[in-house]
């Protein structure tokens, strides 16, 4: 019988590895805050035996001072003890709290696409920020206080015990047991309502992000009303969640603080009785109203600590969510041995993809080789699949088994590190940091020189822009690299894609925001940079594909409708003569002014 495969460690596993390497510092922190309760909880019946000694007639100052000197150095030292346990356990929790943000966002970085298409944006983030600070929380705080409450209240019903009658304790504890059965009752509406409160902060940030991100859009449309009506309405969904919350925790202070009101009355003219008739001393009255507080106080905290760990064990079991995920695309079957590509040589065979979920293809039997240092171009109407054919190329997705060859081996057989080390990729959808354009053109690659990320986007036709800038290469770009110009976004990341040498380089429809010039000069360019570098480049322009060894053209379905250089598809394919003939007319009507002597530009 085969072993059952052993999924990833979820975020109780790696809180449980964090205690192991700490126990240490964390059990000498919990002996404190226990040294801390005990010490403050000895205050009272000190106070009280001081008021003895004060009230009898045989009292003696030196009596007096001697619980007054008691009292201070309890005191003291329970300040020590407490300063102490906080440095031992608050720091180690910050650590807990920074080591599992790490370990989240590492473990994001090896998620596939598929992941991020299933999963919005903002809970991310929500998970990443406020749910690891919940899980702090609730390891600081949320622990330290409950092992706070019971050592409180086991000396206490100590002290309480010794100090007077056990009829008085016993009526001051009656209470307790109903107390923590409602809490208990609470606990699972606590986490239910916790639970939805995530989901709309969630939803917050989710469109927080999204309209920072398309702002531009948004005041080109002019819906900054309807974009604040919406938010509005996010905003509301979530005061209604938290107001919800509210009210569960609303029920218990008052509760605790009816039902110790109360017994507080009925000690008082019991206890006030028994001093009266001489059974019970007025220090051991006072303390034993002291301790009643005692008793008092930590119900009250009770309900924060629950609280507390009843918003931990939410965010763990969302922590999981994410944890728990295992990447679709894995080194499961590559071969670690291979640690380099060197020039490339791609070869496709019968190439058939749908994504995940999806009943339709999005590539049909598409075949094809490119020798090392070739030149592709791959053309296409919109939905063709070109897009997925680079993304498969470098294993974003998966591609069924030995369709895809890289240097003669199946591209599944290569180390992700490996393949995608050798990869140069400019999406469509160009995207920049916001850093300085030269850590944008280095991507933070320490073996790019600044000459060789100069000389990049020398090729990539933008380092005269660049140099027109005032800080040059230091010009921070902006989030998204907002600042810049459509085309100025494109080359830079073209930049960054020749700045590293790729023995593959793929290029997808990068060239759409430069005019035809640039392009042309761009990739003349790329032909003298990267001599031995074999590319795939995406365009729909015919002057960009003219240029490339052979032309693979796709069909609306993913087939392959073409393929061949471009003086044999002028002769022999259809298709692509009629895309000649569309671009040939588009060009002739660009030429012909229209009304008022305006251009129609193509």
């Amino acid at each position: 019988m085969p072993a059952r495969k052993k999924g990833l460690p979820g975020c109780r596993e790696k809180l449980l590895g964090y205690f192991k390497k700490s126990w240490f510092r964390y059990t000498l922190g919990i002996v404190f805050v226990i040294l801390a309760t005990v010490l403050n909880s000895t205050i009272p019946d000190l106070l009280g035996k001081a008021v003895d000694v004060f009230n009898s007639e045989n009292g003696q100052l030196a009596d007096l001072m001697r619980y007054v000197y008691l009292i201070a150095g309890c005191a003291v030292l329970a300040f020590a003890a407490r300063f102490i346990w906080r440095q031992l356990i608050m720091g180690f929790t910050r650590t807990v709290e920074m080591n599992i943000r790490n370990d989240l966002f590492t473990h994001l970085q090896t998620l596939s696409p598929e992941y991020y298409v299933k999963n919005n944006t903002g809970d991310l983030i929500t998970k990443c920020i406020q749910d690891t600070t919940t899980i702090r929380q609730m390891l600081g705080m949320g622990l330290v206080g409950l092992i706070d409450v019971l050592t409180t209240n086991v000396v206490t019903l100590f002290y309480m015990v010794k100090t007077t009658d056990i009829r008085l304790t016993l009526i001051a504890v009656i209470p307790l047991p109903f107390l923590l059965l409602a809490l208990i009752k609470l606990r699972a509406e606590m986490r239910r309502r916790f639970s939805v409160v995530r989901i709309r902060i969630s939803e917050i940030a989710e469109k927080v992000q999204e309209n920072i991100t398309g702002i531009r859009v948004i005041k080109a449309f002019a819906q900054e009303k309807k974009e604040n009506e919406q938010f509005d309405e996010l905003s509301r969904n979530k005061w209604r969640a938290e107001m919800a919350l509210v009210r569960v925790f609303g029920l218990i202070n008052p509760l605790t603080a009816l039902v110790f009101g109360v017994v507080f009355s009925g000690f008082l003219y019991f206890g006030a009785r028994m001093v009266v008739a001489g059974t019970l001393s007025l220090g051991a009255f006072v303390a034993f109203n002291t301790y009643i507080g005692y008793l008092m106080n930590p119900i009250n905290r009770l309900s924060r600590i629950i609280q507390v760990w009843q918003r931990g064990v939410v965010s763990i079991q969302r922590m999981d969510t994410i944890l728990k995920a295992e990447p679709a695309v894995t080194d499961s079957r590559a071969d670690p041995s291979v640690t380099e590509l060197g020039r490339v040589e791609v070869s496709v065979k019968d190439l058939t993809f749908r994504y995940p979920e999806t009943d339709v293809d999005v590539l049909r039997d598409v075949s094809f080789t490119l020798p090392r240092g070739g030149v592709l171009a791959v053309m296409g109407p919109t939905g063709s699949g070109k897009s997925t054919l680079l993304a498969l190329l470098m294993r974003l997705w998966n591609p069924p088994a030995e369709t895809i060859l890289v240097n003669g081996l199946s591209v599944e057989r290569i180390p992700l590190k490996t393949l995608r080390s050798d990869v140069g990729y400019v999406p469509q959808d160009t995207f920049l940091f916001s850093d300085s354009i030269l850590d944008n053109i280095r991507f933070y690659d320490e073996r790019i020189s600044e000459e060789e990320a100069v000389a990049a986007a020398k090729a990539a036709a933008i380092h005269e822009s660049i140099s027109e800038f005032e800080k040059g290469y230091d010009t921070v770009v902006g989030e998204r690299g907002m600042t810049l110009s459509g085309g100025q976004k494109q080359r830079i990341s073209i930049a960054r894609a020749l700045a590293r040498r790729p023995g593959l380089l793929l290029l997808d429809d990068c060239l759409s925001a430069v005019d035809a010039e640039t392009e042309h000069e761009i990739i003349g360019n790329l032909r003298s940079y990267l001599k031995d570098t074999t590319t795939v480049l995406v365009t729909h322009r015919i002057n960009a594909a003219a240029l490339a060894d052979r032309i693979l053209l796709l069909d609306r379905d993913g087939s392959v409708a073409a393929l061949g250089t471009h003086e044999e598809l002028s002769r022999t394919s259809p298709d692509y003569i009629r895309l000649l003939e569309i671009t040939e007319k588009g060009t002739q009507e660009a030429a012909l002014p229209e009304k008022g002597g305006v251009r129609v530009e193509i």
